[in-house]
């Protein structure tokens, strides 16, 4: 019977007699590997992959400099002018420097033990600029020039210290500049009248910040407040006892300025410190405000004497940058989750200065705290993950901060921050912990993976989820993400989804550690991995289907195997399937296999290793005339045809049938479309020839 494992969409009904319906090559399919679609839209065996520079004769081969290979990627910055191509392979980050000259290291002393399988490399592009982080070092900003920076500050600048006027002696003797530090200046809060007629100068206290800026405009944290620079009152036209003296003192001559020392050198992406000072905090706002940009980064003494009534813009109130896990970019901002000491937090830079994270630009989109494990921004939503729930972010439009989130699906979650791709009619995909979801333009959220659910539950390494990476093929424009099989611990599978269906590509000996599509008019599929046929593992980077003679590609097979075909819905019918037909194109002059199987059993009923993937000739030279045996100036190109063989097969009464085709590299497959020719085993009661209960 038809069971509930070959009750989805991996069976189907074939009607009695010679079919007249031809049902193309990815309708019925239960398992597909090594096979892509064609730009014609049929199922060709895979090509490739090769090594992104096969030949190299300046510069030495760069596997001979790649440690363990972290993260790739590619993008065009500058309107397209600057062509980068970053690779980050063990403690190092290189760039690609063109044709020739090879790899150029860009940064060096990053984690290469243990820690770094936690998270996978997550690179991001920002405002013209790329940004980088693993999860475990400090994240770093790369701009086309290839000039590479910290993320803004991770750390709070010391505090400036400040020398004011102080306390008067007493006995006082009031005149210009008498007592303290006394230079004369604009501060000072004028007062009532203490004794005599002209008024005075309160007492007061100040307190100064300082804040870094670095070579993009980002912002540190906000110092600790300086020492208390004070003013005691002072009364303007004294009268000096004993004395025939008649100078007087205005307001003028007892208002002050303040010597203000920044004390110590900010770090070397430091191109400037910028000096905030509250008003008087016993008479007004204890709110610092901007009162000097000092351009440098090395300490200097600075003397104020600007008045409360001139200072600028209130200082902002930023936070260190920290280490974290997964970003986004939504809105023109950088959005950052799970730090190492919050895992559960959500935090969004200020506009077009991604290293500048205020205090209050924040939200925990679990009400628990669970930790965040991908972010988001699709179709102006800014979505963020947990291992099991999905949250909207709700953006306030007036300032830009998150205000509160919003629960779009629980117990579904995201456990591979890498795996998140928009499709182009608008879904967008993820890896969950149990197969793969994805979540419409209206925000529904569904599984996408039942077909391929076994093969994700027993042939999946589930505890290396989290290190699965994905791109959008730009070509075939399927998702692909690559995973670890059961007891590997590296990637070497890719599953292949167009929207429909799914397949897969097996690299046998290559590990896929990252993977990433150019951004330019190649439209390139790269990874970065390793080769482990030789005597010592290659790493490289390696182009997805292109191939050279400069490398030999991994042996490996590729299958098409359908799902089981049955001659009623039930399941119940016995049928005879006298031959089916392969509708092919001219592909490769080489033969093939097919194997039959029946009543649910995947023991070979019948195999025939003679199928050729080529047509006969017609006369036109097709078959005779190939590539392998091409002459220059006599051998002409052919457009591929499409022909049909048919397999005689001869299957009788059985309940049920399935069969698969696999080549061995480098023999080359195109199928286009298959059909079927089958009839009912008896002519009787159709249940007739089921076996009593007793039967052996």
């Amino acid at each position: 019977m038809a069971g509930p494992d070959n009750q989805r969409n991996q069976q189907l009904v074939i009607p009695a007699g010679e079919s007249e319906i031809s049902y193309t090559s990815r309708a019925l399919t239960q398992k597909i590997i090594n096979f892509e679609f064609s730009v014609k839209r049929t199922l060709a065996t895979t090509v490739g992959p090769t090594i992104y520079e096969p030949d190299r004769p300046v510069t030495p081969d760069p596997s001979t400099v790649f440690g363990k290979m972290h993260g790739i990627f590619h993008t065009l910055l500058l309107g397209g002018q600057a062509d980068i191509l970053l690779v980050r392979s063990g403690t190092k980050l290189y760039r690609h420097a063109g044709w020739q000259r090879g790899w150029e290291e860009l940064y060096s002393g990053l984690t290469d033990d243990s820690r770094a399988g936690t998270y996978p490399d997550q690179f991001v592009v920002i405002n013209d600029k790329i940004i980088w982080t693993n999860g475990i070092d400090g994240p770093i900003i790369i701009d086309a020039h290839g000039a590479v920076h910290p993320l803004g500050f991770n750390q709070t600048p010391s505090p400036p210290s400040v020398f004011g006027p102080g306390q008067l002696n007493s006995p006082v003797w009031f005149y210009p500049n008498a007592g303290g530090y006394t230079w004369r200046g604009d501060i000072g809060t004028p007062g009532d009248v203490l004794s005599g007629v002209e008024g005075a100068v309160l007492d007061g206290a100040w307190y100064y910040y300082a804040i870094l800026e670095d070579v993009y405009g980002n912002l540190s944290a906000p110092s600790a407040p300086s020492n208390a620079a004070w003013i005691r009152a002072v009364q303007a036209s004294a009268y000096v006892p004993g004395s025939n003296d008649t100078t007087t003192a205005t307001l003028d001559d007892l208002t002050r300025q303040f010597a203000l020392r920044v004390t110590s050198s900010g770090p070397s992406h430091t191109v400037a410190v910028h000096i905030y000072r509250t008003p008087d905090t016993r008479r007004a706002s204890v709110i610092p405000r901007l009162l000097v940009r000092l351009p440098g980064r090395d300490p200097c003494i600075f003397g104020d004497r600007r008045a409360d009534s001139d200072l600028g813009d209130e200082m902002p109130r930023a936070v260190s940058v920290p280490t974290f896990r997964t970003r986004g970019v939504h809105q023109g901002r950088l959005v950052i989750a799970n730090t190492p000491n919050d895992p559960g937090i959500v935090r969004i830079s200020d506009a077009g200065f991604p290293g500048t994270f205020l205090a209050d630009d924040y939200v925990y989109p679990d009400s628990g705290g669970a930790e965040i494990t991908a972010l988001a921004s699709h179709m102006g939503r800014l979505i963020a993950f947990s291992e099991r729930a999905v949250y909207e972010i709700v953006i306030d439009p007036q300032t830009g901060a998150p205000s509160s989130a919003v629960t779009l699906a629980q117990g579904i979650g995201c456990a591979a921050p890498r795996s998140i791709q928009a499709l182009p009619d608008g879904m967008l995909i993820w890896l969950s912990r149990d197969g793969f979801y994805g979540a419409d333009q209206r925000g529904s959220v569904k599984r996408i993976s039942d077909d391929i659910h076994k093969q994700l539950f027993y042939d999946m390494n589930t505890s290396r989820y989290r290190r699965a990476v994905s791109c959008l093929d730009p070509i075939s424009r399927e998702y692909h993400c690559a995973i670890a099989p059961a007891g590997d611990a590296e990637n070497r599978i890719i599953f292949c989804y167009d929207g429909q269906n799914w397949r897969r590509h097996d690299f046998n000996a290559l590990t896929i550690d990252d993977i990433c599509t150019t951004d330019d008019y190649r439209q390139l599929v790269l990874f970065a991995g390793q080769d482990d046929l030789g005597k010592s593992p290659q790493r490289n980077v390696f182009v997805k289907d292109h191939e050279t003679s400069n490398y030999t590609v991994p042996a490996r097979k590729a299958l098409y195997r359908s799902g089981w075909y049955f001659g009623d819905a039930t399941g119940s019918t016995p049928v005879h399937l006298r031959s089916i037909y392969l509708g092919m194109v001219d592909a490769f002059n080489e033969k093939f296999t097919i194997r039959f199987f029946r009543n649910n059993s995947w023991k070979p009923f019948l195999e025939m290793t003679d199928v050729l993937a080529i047509g006969v000739d017609d006369g036109s030279a097709v078959v005779t005339d190939v590539a392998g045996s091409a002459v220059i100036g006599t051998a002409r190109a052919h457009e591929p045809r499409l022909f049909w063989r048919m397999v005689p097969v001869g299957l009788e009464n059985a309940y049920s049938w399935a069969f698969e085709i696999e080549a061995t590299y480098p023999t080359r497959i195109n199928i286009a479309a298959i059909s079927y020719d089958q009839s009912i085993a008896t002519g009787g009661n159709i249940r007739g020839r089921f076996p009593l209960r007793a039967d052996t």
